[in-house]
């Protein structure tokens, strides 16, 4: 079994090759669901809100993880009980919280308003759990909820109360106001007073001199706040305090100049008390005095007043409301402390306080009934009963304290009114009711004419009870009369009613598993309520999450909230994967649409040590992205890794991420090996059988394998070949934390059969003692990843341009610690504190500290300052790393991502170059707020740009434009936040496509004239071939390239001899050619000419937009013989105007970014999904069938891809996956391209048009 080693244990194992692995979890995954800081948590015993619990508990638990952007803390033995939503019985339970989490928000809050008036605050990601009409419960993330929809709701919540927390806690917020004093017991006071005077007057840290403590002592009178010290410093249980407590009074902090008001009982029954706050909320003053004229109420006060010692006056006034005096400033003061009363704007200001939420049911509900006495009514046009208040923030804490009585309301916010409606509810609200006779008798009246509120219907088209009713072949005149009316959809059809249907079929009929499911949203526990708004919210830093064991979700706001199980996955058993792979609990329907989970956007990495065979390995692991978005960040990983764990799901099987992260971790000859993850859906949701679950493994495991087949070659391909009989898959639930491989299951004689019995017996526990999944998946990784020694014995000659004769070739590929240093940079991060920290893979010698190496790529030297291995979040400095292993190193000031380190005084080549999947294709403009902060927003766009080599920033400083082009929008929505998280305040512009200047035939020539005129360059240009661009894009070919190797590949794809070892420049995908014979001088402007191609490319002639595919060729010229006629400033504007002018000369067109889209949707389906690709200009490329599903391979332009998830849900009722990536460049519809063109050029600050040839050129 895995075990966590000390930092010097790992250190004696990173020297032991043949126990290293270095590895990577490539998959596309998850990430935490969060609420906002005071979003309110259904607790068992009270409510709080998510900021105050995770502050409160922080300290009790232990912390497990924390850094500047997270915090996680284990709570597990704290017996934390939660409402949630048992999944199965589809009941209000109670669950147990584990962990909590604080984290950095990355993205702006989604902000959700119900159509009863609940509100909740989440990331985008977050999981609602909604209503079909078909009757099934889906996952719909924040981002794509729209109005109209349907979420699921608590209609009721547990409740229990600890009569000794609740007087703990009545005291200690008494206590924090000095002015509270007490008189006790005789008793009491004897028992404290056995401890001498001055310890006592020490412990209760009193602000009276010690003369005047010790008097008030004798008189058996203190401060309550100086006694709730003593206690507390005696251990004392305050509930014995809170009984000895023989009167209340209040003075105010100073014990001269201000009068004792009149004192308060504290009886054991604080009822009374509960009552007059609620009637004070709505018809007391600022004094704690009522105005109300009903002679009931009158009585109901003076009964509740003498329980709690109070003498009440009751002035009667002509024309005026009685005014009821209860006496004095100590009940204010009361009122102000537990019950949150305001001292000013009273009507505006009242709310319900934590200590209603977790008080006694029968004294929460005398405060409801003292709150609704005073301004509750019955309105028998609505069938409700409503209360008004100004505050908003009131009717929310009553909506959330009813529900504690299973009483359901609706909340109309423009109207500043609570509404109680419905047969359930109002018999529920009965047992609270009014206390005056008029309105008890209206109440009656009001429930025994009441029917079904919109909050008890359940919102399913008829013909789901059509369908069932016909299955069952019950003819429609042996339902009840009016059941036609459902059928059609003309009614709405309310929980009792679908219960009695239901009841009928099975009486007509036989019980079906349509019907039970049915059944179980007839129960009363859950309610289903419109979304009525979604809107945008930035304001919050932080955001929480819980973890709830075994149900995963709890209510917050009332509404079920589906939260992540990030430490029930394998980073909280092994590290072996980040935890934005785990907990995805979720219990949808087949068909949900999960394609746009959340992300894990940065990769994180993690040393650990496993123990395989009764030896110690050391496990490298690099956990990547998986959205598409990140792509980047996967590709730099995988240079610093020899294997890869692919994480694949169980349901969606190989989907295009997939692929993209397989085809690039092929082409970095990473190898990788198979985990098929979320096993429990295929036995929980889908009841699969064992022979069907083992079909559903060979499908994803085929498949892999021909994608294999695809990309690699035929060698590694069948070297690298899965299967389940040779070991190299394993499949199981990172959630349940449990996993399977056909060595375990022969080892541990386990089998499919065992595993469904284990869920279906709810012994899944037990599973996970017999398999857990962190050893299968590392043994795994050590019995088929290769270790660093055979890794790069082979990975050297694909990934490094030098010599492997060389001595340092030789000891780069025995991976030789003694040798020369050799390190190449995947990784780096701008740190306050320790400077440019690089993260990277040691190929050769050993990293340490004190040594001096060179950068190739910089060509400048420097000296390592610190070395430093990873150890879960946290960077430990080491002194030396060696060969075969991921370090980091401090002190290399110029490097950069894909930089290669050498040892000083070696001659070296650097690395390939990586080799990213896709361009910068999405664009933001930006700019500060403040003026004043410019000059901060151009260094944190440059830091973004150097720690993210995707993130390509554009900085105009004298038009003022500042541009920043990522993968897509969602990678801009990072940047954007990072932006703001350095403080800085930005607007940004809409997402903007980067488009692609071309050519499509030749031109030219176009002769460029010197601004000196003494020197003249012609140019043509002409379509670069197809094959060569591939070549560029996928790294055969690049600028640095030496000068053979660049004419060979050439020639190799139908490159005449001569252009093909001219090359003067290259430039994306573009090529600069001397096609010229016998020109003098023409050797000594090459590089002037060359820097003036890359800047002709970089921005082209019709709109400034980087050039793709064009071939230019330097076809004659005429130089000055003078050396100081033809420098740069003379040869680089003839050279970039005379390209662009020939550019311009005959065919220049846009070329726009196209996605790769699959789409898997069930058949019915499938005219809608092609209807919505092609609504979008998209091209549907391919339909195939599998089992039920149609999938369909798709292209769609870049610039129509923003809200597609949106409309492909619509479209199919939630039932399509899909996922995409970056497929290619494509000419822009001819119709397109004007208006593309002057819009670029309007947002850019130029002329509409773009120039005329004869503006450039003569």
């Amino acid at each position: 079994m895995r075990r966590y080693k000390h930092l010097s244990d790992v250190q004696e194992l990173m020297w032991d090759h043949d126990h290293v692995r270095d590895i990577g979890i490539i998959a596309h995954i998850d990430h935490g669901k969060c609420v906002s800081p005071r979003t309110r948590i259904a607790l068992a015993n009270r409510i709080t809100r998510a900021e105050t619990l995770f502050e409160k508990k922080k300290e009790e638990g232990e912390i497990e993880k924390e850094s500047e952007d997270e915090i996680c803390v284990d709570v597990s033995d704290l017996d934390i009980e939660v409402n949630s939503f048992d999944k199965n019985s589809k009941e209000i339970v109670r669950g147990k919280i584990t962990k909590m989490w604080k984290m950095k928000k990355t993205d702006p809050l989604v902000h959700i308003v119900t159509g009863s008036g609940n509100k909740i605050k989440t990331t985008p990601e977050h999981q609602f759990l909604t209503l079909e009409e078909d009757g099934s419960l889906k996952f719909t993330r924040a981002n794509q909820l729209e109005e109209g929809m349907n979420i699921v709701s608590a209609r009721k919540l547990t409740h229990s109360t600890d009569e000794e927390d609740v007087k703990d806690y009545i005291l200690s917020k008494l206590s924090k106001d000095y002015g509270f004093y007490v008189f006790v017991s005789g008793e009491f006071n004897e028992k404290i007073r056995k401890m001498d005077w001055d310890n006592l007057y020490k412990f209760s840290k009193s602000k009276l001199k010690k003369d005047s403590f010790e008097i008030g002592g004798r008189e058996k009178r203190y401060r309550l706040r100086d006694i709730y010290n003593i206690c507390k410093e005696l251990d004392l249980s305050l509930k014995e305090l809170y009984e000895e407590i023989r009167t209340l009074n209040y003075r105010g902090k100073e014990w001269r100049g201000e009068h004792s008001s009149l004192p308060i009982k504290l009886p054991p029954n604080l009822s009374p008390l509960y009552y007059l706050a609620g009637l004070c909320m709505d018809d007391g003053d600022l004094y704690s005095n009522i105005t109300n004229s009903n002679p009931e109420i009158h009585e109901k006060v003076r009964r509740e007043a003498s329980k709690l010692g109070l003498d009440v006056t009751v002035r009667e006034f002509k024309n005026r409301t009685s005014r009821i005096e209860l006496g004095g400033k100590t009940l204010t003061k009361i009122l102000q402390s537990l019950f949150d009363y305001p001292i000013e704007e009273k009507s505006r200001k009242i709310k319900v306080s934590d200590l209603l939420f977790m008080s006694k049911k029968e004294d929460i509900s005398l405060f409801i009934q003292g709150y609704l006495d005073a301004d509750g009514t019955i309105e028998k046009e609505r069938s409700a009963v409503s209360v008004n208040s100004n505050s908003i923030e009131m009717l929310e804490g009553i909506q959330l304290l009813l529900l504690k009585f299973d009483v359901a309301s609706k909340i109309n916010r423009v109207k500043s009114t609570l509404y109680i409606s419905g047969r359930l509810s109002l018999e529920e609200f009965s047992e609270i009711g009014f206390s005056t006779t008029e309105k008890q008798r209206k109440l009656k009246e009001l429930l025994a004419k009441s029917q079904s509120s919109k909050l008890d219907y359940v919102p399913i088209k008829g013909s789901v009870l059509k369908n069932i009713r016909c299955e069952l072949d019950i003819p429609q005149t042996k339902m009840d009369p009016g059941y036609s009316n459902y059928e059609s959809t003309n009614i709405g059809l309310s929980k009792n009613s679908l219960k009695n249907i239901l009841t009928r079929f099975e009486e007509e009929g036989q019980p079906t598993a349509e019907i039970n499911e049915l059944k179980t949203l007839a129960k009363a526990d859950t309610s289903f309520t419109e979304v009525e708004k979604v809107e945008r919210s930035s304001k919050e830093e932080y955001v929480y999450d819980f973890t709830v064991e075994d149900y995963h979700n709890f209510i917050a706001e009332g509404i079920i909230v589906h939260n992540t199980t990030l430490t029930d996955s394998l980073v909280a058993d092994s590290g072996i994967i980040s935890e934005e792979h785990a907990g995805e609990q979720l219990f949808t329907d087949f068909m949900e649409e999960e394609q746009e989970r959340g992300i894990t956007i940065q990769t994180a990495a993690v040393s650990l040590a496993h123990e395989f065979e009764d030896e110690e390995y050391l496990i490298n692991l690099l956990d990547t992205p998986g959205h598409v978005d990140f792509s980047g960040d996967v590709t730099r990983a995988l240079r610093a890794i020899d294997g890869a764990v692919v994480v694949v799901d169980a349901v969606e099987g190989v989907m295009v991420q997939t692929e993209t992260v397989l085809r690039q971790a092929i082409r970095e000859h990473v190898h990788p090996i198979l985990y098929i993850n979320k096993v429990d859906r295929l036995i929980d949701e889908l009841k699969l059988n064992p022979e069907e679950m083992q079909e559903k493994f060979i499908k994803i495991i085929t498949k892999f394998n021909k994608l294999l087949k695809k990309y690699a070659p035929d060698e590694l391909a069948e070297r690298w070949k899965v299967s389940v009989e040779g070991g190299s898959v394993a499949f199981g639930s990172a959630t349940e934390k449990w996993a399977l491989s056909a060595t375990q299951m022969e080892k541990k004689n386990i089998t499919f059969k065992d595993i469904i019995d284990a869920h279906e017996k709810g012994e899944i526990e037990k599973l996970t003692e017999e398999s857990p999944l962190d050893e299968v998946i590392l043994d795994m990784v050590v019995h088929h990843l290769p270790n660093p020694d055979e890794a790069q014995a082979e990975r050297i000659a694909k990934i490094w341009r030098g010599d492997p004769e060389s001595k340092l070739g030789k000891s780069m590929i025995q991976s030789d610690k003694d040798g020369p240093l050799c390190m190449i940079v995947t990784d780096v991060e701008v740190d306050e504190q320790a400077g440019v920290v690089s993260t990277g893979r040691v190929f050769s010698g050993t990293l340490e500290v004190g040594k001096e190496v060179h950068l190739v790529n910089a060509n400048k030297g420097a000296r390592v300052q610190q070395v430093g291995v990873y150890m879960g979040p946290d960077r430990v400095g080491v002194e030396k790393a060696p060969a075969g292993n991921i370090a980091a190193v401090i002190g290399m000031e110029d490097a950069i991502v894909g930089e290669t380190i050498v040892e000083k005084g070696i001659e070296a080549q650097g690395f390939e170059d990586l080799q990213y999947v896709s361009e910068p294709v999405v664009t933001i403009a930006v700019e500060p707020k403040e003026y004043k902060d410019l000059p901060q927003l151009i260094e944190e766009m440059r830091r973004i740009s150097r720690e993210d080599p995707n993130v390509v920033v554009d900085i105009d400083e004298e038009t003022g434009e500042y541009l920043i082009s990522g993968m897509g929008e969602l990678h801009l929505q990072i940047v954007q936040h990072e932006l703001e998280d350095s403080g800085l305040e930005i607007q940004t512009s809409e997402p903007l496509v980067v488009y692609r200047e071309s050519i499509k035939g030749k031109s030219g020539p176009v002769e460029g004239v010197s601004p000196n005129r003494h020197n003249r360059l012609k140019f043509a240009v002409e379509p670069l071939e197809e094959e060569v661009v591939e070549a560029l894009d996928s790294g055969e070919i690049y600028e640095k390239q030496d000068q053979k190797e660049k004419a060979k590949k050439l020639r190799e794809l139908g490159w005449e001899t001569k252009p093909a070892k001219n090359v003067l420049g290259i430039e994306g995908q573009n090529i600069l050619v001397d096609t010229t014979k016998g020109i003098q001088y023409l050797r000594e402007i090459e590089e002037y000419m060359a820097d003036a191609f890359s800047n002709a490319m970089e921005e082209g002639p019709l709109m400034n937009e980087p050039v793709r595919g064009v071939k230019v060729m330097l076809t004659n010229a005429k130089l000055h013989e003078d050396t100081i006629h033809r420098g740069p400033a003379q040869i680089m504007p003839a050279t970039r105007k005379a390209i662009h002018a020939v550019m311009l000369s005959d065919e220049p067109t846009v070329l726009e970014p196209f996605l790769k889209v699959e789409a898997r949707t069930p058949q019915k389906f499938l005219g809608d999904v092609t209807q919505v690709i092609k609504g979008r200009r998209g091209q549907v490329n391919s339909i195939e069938s599998e089992e039920d599903l149609a999938i369909v391979d798709s292209s769609i332009p870049v610039s129509e891809s923003f809200g597609l998830s949106a409309d492909m849900r619509s479209s199919t009722e939630g039932r399509a996956l899909w996922g995409s990536e970056f497929e290619k460049f494509d000419e822009v519809p001819q119709s397109l391209q004007g208006e593309a063109i002057r819009e670029t050029r309007e947002r850019k600050g130029m002329k509409p048009k773009p120039p005329k040839p004869g503006e450039l050129v003569e």
